[in-house]
C-alpha cells in the first residue's frame, strides 16, 4: 500500500531546473583573528563546502558590532583588498592616498575572480553614519546609485552613508565612489548569471548569531535539510501598514502553498497570537513588529531544520548578539536562513519575500535567492546563512522513500506536503495518502489533516486520540487549533479531553484562557 502511494506522489511532485552550484574555489571567507570562535565557524563551513584553506582570510579586526568608516576602511576594506589583489581574486592598482573615509584609491583593471564573500561570527556588523555628506546627484558620475525619482511611494530619503559591513564589501572590486545612499543591485530579479561588467558586484553572506554555537547549529540545520529535504509548514504574517508590503507577503504565501507547504496566514494587523499553531515552521515570513513578540517569539516555537525565516522591519538586525531583534532570535531558534536591516532601509529597498521564495523554488541557493530578492546594495541589509544551501535539492520522492524506510520526527511533514499537492487534483487520494501514513506513524497532525479534508467535503469523520503517541510533546498551538475545530464540528467532549492534556505542561498550567476553556 505505502509503496504504491509513494509512486503516486512521485508522479505529482513538482520538478525544478538543475542549477550550477556556487563555486567554492572563487569563494572567500573573512574572519576576525581576534575572535577564535569565529575562525572555528569559518573552518566548519569551509570543510563542508570544499572551500580551499587558502581562501580563508583572517584579519585583526575590531570586536565591536558597530564601527566607524575609518575603522571599516583601515581595518577591513583596505587590507582585504590587498589580500585579494595578492591572491589574484581581483585585478587593479592601489594608490595609498586615502579619501575622507580612509579608503585607499583603487583602480580595477579587470573583472573580479571572487564570486562570493562570506563573513563569519566576530566580523563587525555595521558602519555608523559619518559627518561626510554629499548629494547623490553629484557623485562623480556614479549612475548606479538610486536617485530620488526612483523611490516611488517612499518619498524623500536621508541619503546617509550608514551601512552594513557586508553590503559595503560587495563593492570591493569596484572603484571607490560616493558612499551616500543605496546602489542598484545588478542581481535583483535576474534568473540567470550576469556577464561582463555586471558581475563586478561581489555577493556576500554571513554566518553569525548571538553566539558561535547558535550560528553553527543553524547552519547544521541547513545541511540536514539538504540531506533530508526541507520539511514542515509555512506561516505568513500579513497586516502590515503598507499595501505594497502586504502584496509581497500574500504572493509569498501563495507560492509556499503552491509548493505544497501547508500555509497559515495571519491577516490582521496583529502577529500570530500566543495560542496559534507553530509546529515545524519551514517558512516564517512576517512583518511589522520591531521586537520579537507573538507566537513566534515563544521559546517553544522552534523552527524546522533548514527553516527560512524573515521578519521585515527597519531595525530587525541592529544587533546579532542579543535576541531583542528578530534576526538573532530566529538564529537562536534554528533559522538556516534569515535577513534583516542594521539601520532604517525604507520599504522599497528591503528584501522581497515573494521573490525570495520564488528564487528558492527555481532551485537557487539561499544566497542566490537572497540577492535575487534584494533591490539594492551598499545599504542596510545583511544576509545570514550558508549561501550554498539549497532547500529543494533533495526532492519529495527521496523524502517519501526515506519516510517509508525509516521515518524521523519530520517525515510526516513530507507526507503532508505531498498530500497537499495531490489534494488540488484528487482530494480522495490525498486522504488515502494521509491514512496510509497514519497507520505507519500515528500522530495528531495526521489525524487532524484527515479530519479537516473530510469536514471540508461534508463528510463525517471519526476522532479518537487513544493510542496516538506524542501528545505530551505536540505543539500546544496545534492542540488549541484542533480543539477549536472539534468544537466547531460538534465534538466538544473530544475537544475538552484533548485540551486537558495541556494542564500537564508547566508553561500552560497558569494560562487563564486554558482555565476558562476548561471551566476551571
Amino acid at each position: 500500500m505505502l509503496r504504491s502511494v509513494l509512486l503516486i506522489l512521485f508522479l505529482c511532485a513538482f520538478g525544478s531546473e538543475v542549477r550550477a552550484d556556487i563555486d567554492p574555489q572563487s569563494t572567500i571567507v573573512l574572519a576576525n583573528e581576534n575572535v577564535p570562535d569565529g575562525i572555528l565557524v569559518a573552518k566548519a563551513l569551509m570543510r563542508k563546502r570544499g572551500i580551499p584553506e587558502k581562501n580563508l582570510i583572517s584579519l585583526p579586526l575590531p570586536t565591536d558590532e558597530e564601527i566607524s568608516w575609518q575603522q571599516f576602511s583601515c581595518d577591513i576594506l583596505n587590507p582585504l583588498r590587498r589580500e585579494l589583489l595578492q591572491a589574484h581574486f581581483i585585478e587593479g592598482r592601489i594608490n595609498p592616498e586615502k579619501d575622507a573615509r580612509g579608503r585607499e584609491d583603487f583602480i580595477p583593471t579587470g573583472n573580479p575572480k571572487i564570486t562570493w564573500l562570506i563573513t563569519v561570527y566576530g566580523v563587525p556588523l555595521k558602519i555608523r553614519p559619518s559627518e561626510i555628506r554629499k548629494s547623490p546627484t553629484k557623485n562623480s558620475g556614479d549612475k548606479t546609485r538610486i536617485n530620488e525619482n526612483e523611490l516611488g511611494q517612499i518619498g524623500a530619503v536621508n541619503y546617509g552613508d550608514q551601512s552594513s559591513v557586508d553590503s559595503e564589501l560587495s563593492l570591493i572590486a569596484l572603484v571607490n565612489l560616493d558612499a551616500n545612499g543605496a546602489r542598484k543591485n545588478p542581481w535583483f530579479g535576474q534568473e540567470s548569471d550576469l556577464e561582463g561588467d555586471e558581475n563586478e558586484v561581489v555577493r556576500t553572506a554571513r554566518i553569525d548569531g548571538p553566539s558561535a554555537s547558535d550560528a553553527l547549529r543553524a547552519m547544521m540545520g541547513a545541511w540536514r535539510a539538504e540531506a533530508q529535504g526541507l520539511r514542515g509548514r509555512s506561516y505568513v504574517d500579513l497586516g502590515g501598514p503598507y499595501a505594497d508590503g502586504n502584496e509581497w507577503f500574500e504572493r509569498a504565501a501563495t507560492l509556499t502553498q503552491g509548493l505544497g507547504f501547508p500555509t497559515d496566514r495571519e491577516n490582521t494587523n496583529r502577529l500570530f497570537n500566543e495560542h496559534a499553531r507553530s509546529d515545524a515552521p519551514a517558512f516564517y515570513l512576517g512583518w511589522y513588529s520591531q521586537v520579537p513578540n507573538g507566537r513566534f517569539a515563544l521559546p517553544q516555537a522552534k523552527l524546522a531544520p533548514g527553516a527560512i525565516a524573515l521578519h521585515l522591519h527597519s531595525f530587525s538586525a541592529t544587533t546579532l548578539r542579543r535576541t531583542s531583534d528578530w534576526v538573532p532570535w530566529f538564529i537562536r531558534q534554528g533559522a538556516a536562513f534569515t535577513s534583516g536591516n542594521v539601520y532604517e532601509p525604507y520599504l522599497g529597498f528591503t528584501m522581497r519575500p515573494d521573490l525570495l521564495v520564488k528564487g528558492l523554488a527555481l532551485n537557487m541557493s539561499a544566497g542566490e535567492a537572497a540577492w535575487y530578492a534584494t533591490p539594492v546594495t551598499s545599504w542596510q541589509g545583511v544576509i545570514l546563512g550558508d549561501p550554498f544551501y539549497r532547500p529543494f535539492s533533495y526532492d519529495i520522492k527521496n523524502q517519501l522513500q526515506d519516510y517509508a524506510a525509516k521515518p524521523d520526527e519530520f517525515g510526516t511533514y513530507a507526507v503532508l506536503r505531498a498530500s497537499q499537492l495531490m489534494q488540488q487534483k484528487n482530494p480522495a487520494k490525498a486522504v488515502e495518502i494521509l491514512g496510509a501514513a497514519m497507520q505507519k506513524t500515528p500522530s495528531l497532525v495526521l489525524a487532524y489533516s484527515i479530519a479537516k479534508i473530510q469536514a471540508e467535503h461534508g463528510r463525517e469523520f471519526k476522532w479518537a486520540i487513544e493510542g496516538v503517541p506524542g501528545i505530551e510533546t505536540t505543539d500546544d498551538g496545534l492542540i488549541w487549533e484542533i480543539c477549536q475545530f472539534l468544537n466547531k464540528n460538534g465534538k466538544k467532549e473530544a475537544s475538552q479531553t484533548l485540551l486537558r492534556t495541556l494542564l500537564l505542561r508547566p508553561e500552560c498550567q497558569d494560562d487563564p484562557e486554558l482555565k476558562k476553556a476548561l471551566g476551571i
